[in-house]
């Protein structure tokens, strides 16, 4: 690389890098900006992509494009020495070696979501639990040997509490809920939202947050189809403005179809006033040593707790992934 594209590349002015190295004859400078940002999200988190799977996490970018034009980018990136192609991988100069730990976590997110399945079909089985969706590493298959199993759930409304409680009792009876510090290839239930609560636009950091609409289209619902689609469709407006979207294909291969009669005969148990009063005693309960438990954590935390929603977040790193993605 000579100096005039060196001295630049320290400014990380990526897209002045490729129209000056290339005599100016990208034909496309939009698509080459989303796709060197795309990479370099990935990036952070030590998973490098095909051209096929970049297609389809375009960020900031929503016009047609066809694979050709997308590799033939790529190949030009990596001809004037900004990318590197390894086996079909693009990754940034000097980054080859998360090819192989993309590898690595490929195996492990494989054990893990095999005891997904096996918990799925139990978990499917509390009351008033609507969706239940894998999130964060595991579902993009990028867990490490120190990953956690993270869920994402709706309940219904008006049972946030009974419905995270009976969640907790099973998998704390089956010895694989995350607590204190037991937590590799555990449950961990820290994000709880209600089916009329299903828009999370108003969670979005400013001025952007590519982390949380990356999680978005990441998800993958293991229960609960019919919520899946309303939440896709209740969220899919916010998401274009980052260029995402939703893909067609969802992953619901543990759903077996109607809900078990237990769950039936729980939900028609409890919910009426009977279920009313237990609510309200465990809201009140849970909630005031919730609060309390929340004066201990720190600055960098994001904890939400009220009717429509339960995040437990400890240490919320949003805003330091932006930062170093668009350092």
């Amino acid at each position: 690389m000579n100096k005039t594209v060196g001295a630049i590349t320290a400014k990380r002015d990526w897209l002045t890098i490729v129209l000056r190295s290339s005599g100016n004859s990208v034909r496309n400078p939009e698509l080459v900006k989303s796709l060197i940002r795309t990479i370099r999200y990935f990036d952070l988190f030590d998973f490098p992509l095909k051209a096929d799977e970049l297609m389809t996490q375009l960020y900031k970018y929503d016009k047609p494009t066809h694979i050709k034009e997308v590799e033939g980018i790529l190949k030009e990136l990596v001809s004037i020495g900004i990318l590197e192609e390894i086996k079909d991988y693009y990754v940034k100069k000097g980054r080859a070696g998360i090819l192989e730990v993309r590898k690595a976590h490929k195996f492990i997110s494989e054990k893990l979501w095999n005891r997904t399945k096996l918990y799925g079909s139990y978990m499917r089985s509390v009351p008033f639990v609507e969706m239940i969706a894998v999130c964060n590493n595991l579902a993009y298959n990028n867990a490490s040997d120190q990953s956690d199993i993270d869920l994402f759930i709706v309940v219904k409304p008006g049972r946030m509490w009974m419905a995270r409680l009976f969640l907790t009792a099973l998998l704390h009876f089956h010895g694989v809920r995350r607590h204190g510090s037991h937590t590799v290839g555990r449950f961990c239930l820290s994000f709880f939202i209600t089916s009329n609560s299903l828009n999370l636009e108003k969670l979005q950091i400013k001025p952007e947050d590519p982390y949380l609409a990356f999680w978005m289209i990441q998800l993958k619902p293991i229960y609960g189809e019919a919520v899946y689609r309303r939440f896709k469709s209740e969220n899919e407006p916010w998401l274009k403005n980052y260029g995402l979207h939703f893909q067609k294909e969802e992953s619901l291969a543990f759903d077996s179809g109607k809900a078990p009669r237990v769950k039936t005969a729980l939900e028609w148990i409890l919910g009426g006033r009977f279920g009313d009063a237990i609510e309200n005693f465990l809201k009140n309960t849970l909630k005031r040593k919730t609060l309390s438990s929340m004066k201990e954590l720190g600055p960098k935390s994001s904890v939400i707790v009220n009717d429509s929603m339960l995040k437990f977040h400890n240490n919320d790193r949003r805003q330091e992934y932006y930062e170093k993605w668009n350092g």
